[in-house]
C-alpha cells in the first residue's frame, strides 16, 4: 500500500510480502503436499523429484539470463560503462540456457542507464541457480548435455510453464525493473522455505538418489551419496562461509538500498508482477499434477524410465535408512508434524 504523504515509504520488500500473502499460502499449502507425494514413503525413486525440477530449471534460467542481458546491454550514449566486475561476475553463458521459442539470447534489450545501475548493484553471482539446478538433474538421471537441453525444452513447452516464461520475457523486455520482482520471490524462497525442504532431503535414504544407470550400485556408492557433499541438491545449498546466510544478508541490505532509485509507478509494477509469479507457479504445480497422474508407460517414456532400478536395492536400503533414523526419533516426529500442518511458517516462497 502506498505510504501517507509525508511518512516514509513502505520498504519494498515488506510491501511485496503484504501483496502476495493469501496467494503465498496457498502456493506453500500446495508445495508441501505434494513434497510429500514425491519423497520416500510415497515414491520409491526420484522421478517425480526431477519432473519438478525441470520445471523450476527454465524458470531461473530465463530470470538469470534476462539479468545477464540486461547487464550486457549498452547505456545511452555518453553514459559511463559498469564496472567491469559485475560483468566479470556472469558466470552463465547465456547462449545456454537458450530455448526453442528465445531464438535470439543475446539480443540486447533496451534500459535506461538508472535502471541499468539499480540492477548492477543488486547483482550477486553467489545467487544464480541455473548451474546448480543443471547439476543436480544430472546427478539424478546421468543425461547428457544434449538430453538435459531435449528434457528442459520439452518441459519448457507445457502450457503454464510456457506461458510464464513468454510472461517474464515480455515484462521485463518493457519493465526491467520488473527483476526485482523475480530476485526478491525466487532468491528469497531458497533462504526460507528452501531450508526446511533441504533438510528434509538430506535425511532420505541414498538409493533414492541413485540414476537409473546405476542399477547395482556399489554399498561404497550408497555410503558416497550418503554425505551432505554428494547428494545431488546444489540448487538448496551456498558455497559460502555460512552456508549462504552471508549472502542472504547481502541481498536484503542491497535490495533495500537500491530501491530509492525507484519512482513510484516502478514500485507498484514490481509489486504486481510478484503477485504474477506466484498465480504462475500455482498454475504450474497443477500442470505438474497432470504430468505425474499420467499413464506409467508414458511418465517413465517422459523421464527416461527414472524407476528402472533394481527394487530389492531400494527396499533393502530404505529398511536400513529407516532403522537408522528410528534414532532419531524426536526429530522425525517434529518433521512430521511440520508436513501434517501444512508447513505453517515454513516453507515460503518470498
Amino acid at each position: 500500500m502506498p505510504s501517507k504523504t509525508g511518512d516514509p515509504p513502505c520498504p519494498l520488500s515488506d510491501s511485496i510480502n503484504a501483496a502476495t500473502r493469501s496467494v503465498h499460502a496457498k502456493l506453500n499449502k500446495l508445495v508441501i503436499s505434494r513434497l510429500r507425494l514425491a519423497l520416500p514413503p510415497q515414491a520409491d525413486d526420484a522421478s517425480q523429484y526431477v519432473a519438478g525440477l525441470l520445471h523450476v530449471t527454465p524458470i531461473y534460467n530465463t530470470f538469470e539470463s534476462l539479468w545477464g542481458k540486461v547487464l550486457e546491454s549498452p547505456g545511452p550514449p555518453g553514459a559511463p560503462s559498469l564496472d567491469q566486475r559485475h560483468l566479470n561476475d556472469i558466470t552463465y553463458d547465456l547462449a545456454e540456457t537458450q530455448l526453442d521459442d528465445d531464438p535470439d539470447p543475446r539480443r540486447q534489450l533496451a534500459v535506461s542507464e538508472r535502471i541499468r545501475q539499480l540492477l548492477a548493484n543488486l547483482y550477486s553471482g553467489g545467487l544464480q541457480r541455473s548451474q546448480a539446478l543443471e547439476k543436480d538433474l544430472v546427478s539424478l538421471t546421468c543425461w547428457s548435455s544434449r538430453t538435459l537441453a531435449e528434457q528442459l525444452n520439452d518441459a519448457s513447452e507445457s502450457p503454464a510453464l510456457g506461458d510464464f516464461l513468454a510472461h517474464m520475457r515480455i515484462s521485463v523486455e518493457k519493465s526491467p525493473h520488473n527483476l526485482l520482482a523475480y530476485a526478491w520471490v525466487l532468491y528469497m524462497a531458497l533462504f526460507s522455505g528452501g531450508r526446511f525442504i533441504r533438510a528434509l532431503l538430506e535425511n532420505i535414504y541414498p538409493a533414492f538418489w541413485v540414476p537409473a544407470s546405476a542399477q547395482r550400485p556399489a554399498p561404497a556408492t550408497l555410503a558416497n551419496i550418503a554425505t551432505t557433499k554428494t547428494q545431488p541438491l546444489s540448487f538448496f545449498r551456498f558455497d559460502t562461509p555460512d552456508d549462504g546466510e552471508d549472502l542472504k544478508r547481502e541481498f536484503k541490505k542491497r535490495f533495500c538500498d537500491q530501491e530509492g532509485a525507484l519512482t513510484e509507478p516502478e514500485r507498484q509494477e514490481i509489486i504486481q508482477e510478484a503477485r504474477c509469479i506466484f498465480e504462475y507457479m500455482i498454475r504450474i504445480i497443477d500442470e505438474l499434477d497432470d504430468i505425474c497422474a499420467k499413464d506409467k508407460d508414458t511418465a517413465e517414456s517422459r523421464l527416461l524410465s527414472l524407476r528402472s532400478r533394481d527394487s530389492v536395492i531400494v527396499e533393502n536400503e530404505r529398511r536400513q535408512h529407516s532403522a537408522d533414523m528410528a534414532q532419531k526419533a524426536p526429530a522425525r516426529v517434529e518433521t512430521k508434524h511440520s508436513l501434517e500442518e501444512g508447513g505453517r511458517g515454513h516453507v515460503k516462497f518470498g
